[in-house]
């Protein structure tokens, strides 16, 4: 009986809330430093792969140092140590709860894989000040079928038309240059690339991969099937669609040995704007689909080169970046490329920029209507956006128009303009076709890029003076369309931006202008 008795109270609590309705209680409000997706996928799965975005780094010192090595080095120690001192409590209950992670420091990031509870207790720390989801979109679409081996008697119509082969009988052919490209990979061993590729060793026919390939790809896209030809972290340059490697191409192309009589103009193949140039790449999409980590990843990579296998907090090396970045690749929304999940990668396009990089980024492919550079990464402020013109210098039905809205500003785009339809450039397996798009003008806007700095090194560190340069030493181009303010004369304008880049003008001895007055002239703010 006296067990009976102690057990009547418990008996009662179990009664109770089946005949006594309680005051109901609110449901706490979600946190609104996550974004509403990633409730929305908690919800549905119960798990979600997120970015944890901390406080990031001022880096405007860098902009006062004198040169690339001082501003590389500069932002590389600036960016960890904001990263190893607030990340360090979030990694170490990462660690405690099991969840596997991936930190960053060129964004004040961490890529985790969470559930609703770890979640919840993440938000705990106050240096957590954003939770964006790491989806993944299609960043490029697979080119179109090759057209059949050719072997070309003279450069392609877009190299001549940035007059690149000018820059070569000036015996400026992009030496002492360092391009990257992140993009599907790029075939490496291709006969117009093999010979450009810093890994290579033409004397000793060597190669080394390490500070000159990374593999930002880790696992096969959901939105793929199937094995991946590449594999995953490959240990070498791979392409697995094609696109990587006609882009560059037309960077640095040329299948005739730099020694050889009548180089670079006499190869069967001198497709490429700066042959002179040696190249590095990182893959950051699978097949075409790509995620903010892994475009982040490779920006980590650029600013800061690790070998095959290192260490991205311990072994980069920011004296092997790059000059220059292409970026041919973008994401519209209705594949899923909405700011809330895009905003991580601006902090990493900043530090390429402060870091003394020239960071590259095609215009997009949605025109031919106003406004229609909408999307990451050519809205953001950083970037050189490129649009597309054909071989009349009419601009590319399909290249995306200005003017540019984001952040609250709205600004002129595109920046410039190159050729975009109908390029001839490299393929894998030493093939070649054509290919159209503003992922094909960017290569050649680059390319014009790596002529000037060949002229004068002294700009080297300086992607503002860069830009500014390759701006206006532009052929001017005027457009009807009416887009944002524009009038019919207006230089630049959101069609063409300054107009289409020129390798002969940016390289002229005589100084007829200069980018400031241009700037003034036109009561536009410098870059």
């Amino acid at each position: 009986m006296k067990r009976l008795l102690l057990s009547l109270p418990l008996l009662l609590t179990l009664w109770l809330p089946l005949t006594t309705r309680l005051p109901a209680m609110a449901a706490p409000e979600p946190d609104p430093r996550v974004a509403d997706v990633v409730w929305a996928q908690l919800a549905e799965e119960d798990e979600a792969d997120v970015l944890l975005l901390l406080p990031q780094a001022d880096l405007s010192p860098a902009y006062a140092l004198p040169d690339k090595t001082a501003r590389g080095q500069w932002v590389v120690d600036a960016l960890r140590q904001q990263a190893i001192a607030t990340q360090q409590p979030l990694l170490a209950e990462l660690d405690r709860m099991g969840v596997p992670y991936q930190p960053f420091w060129v964004v004040n990031a961490v890529r985790a894989h969470v559930r609703i509870r770890q979640l919840n207790r993440l938000l705990h720390f106050d240096a957590v000040q954003r939770v964006t989801p790491n989806t993944s979109f299609r960043s490029v679409r697979p080119l179109p079928a090759p057209m059949p081996q050719t072997t070309a008697e003279t450069s392609p119509w877009g190299v001549q038309r940035v007059e690149a082969p000018w820059a070569w009988a000036q015996g400026v052919t992009g030496q002492g240059v360092v391009i990257a490209g992140q993009d599907t990979g790029y075939d490496w061993a291709h006969e117009t690339l093999k010979r450009a590729y810093r890994g290579y060793d033409a004397a000793a026919d060597t190669v080394s991969h390490d500070y000159n390939w990374h593999d930002a790809i880790h696992a096969i896209d959901p939105n793929n099937r199937g094995d991946n030809p590449c594999g995953l972290d490959s240990p070498e340059p791979c392409d697995d669609v094609g696109h990587g490697t006609h882009t560059m191409g037309t960077m640095v192309g040329n299948d005739l040995a730099p020694d050889a009589m009548g180089w670079p103009e006499s190869a069967a193949h001198p497709i490429g704007v700066a042959p002179g140039a040696r190249w590095i790449g990182c893959r950051n999409m699978e097949r075409g689909w790509g995620m903010p980590s892994t475009y982040i990843e490779c920006f980590q990579w650029f600013v800061a080169p690790w070998p095959v296998g290192g260490d991205p907090f311990t072994d980069g090396d920011p004296t092997k970046a790059p000059d220059i970045i292409n970026n041919s690749w973008s994401c519209p929304a209705s594949e899923g490329c909405k700011p809330e999940n895009l905003q991580a990668i601006e902090p990493a396009l900043n530090a390429a920029d402060a870091a003394g990089i020239l960071v590259v980024a095609s215009a997009q492919n949605s025109g031919d209507a106003c406004s229609t550079i909408r999307d990451p990464i050519a809205i953001y402020p950083k970037a050189f956006t490129v649009g597309a013109t054909d071989s009349n210098d009419n601009l590319a039905f399909f290249s995306s128009r200005g003017p540019v809205q984001y952040d609250g500003e709205t600004r002129i785009g595109p920046d410039v303009s190159a050729p975009g339809v109908n390029v001839y450039s490299s393929l894998p397996n030493n093939r070649y076709g054509f290919s159209s798009g503003t992922s094909m003008a960017s290569p050649h806007a680059a390319g014009v890029a790596a002529l000037l700095l060949s002229a004068r090194p002294e700009l080297k560190g300086h992607p503002e003076q860069i830009r500014a340069e390759l701006m206006a030493r532009a052929d001017h181009r005027t457009s009807s369309q009416g887009c944002g303010d524009d009038t019919p004369t207006s230089v630049p304008n959101n069609g063409y931006g300054w107009g289409i880049v020129n390798a002969r003008n940016v390289l002229l001895p005589n100084r007829l202008f200069t980018p400031w007055t241009i700037y003034a002239a036109n009561n536009q703010t410098m870059p």
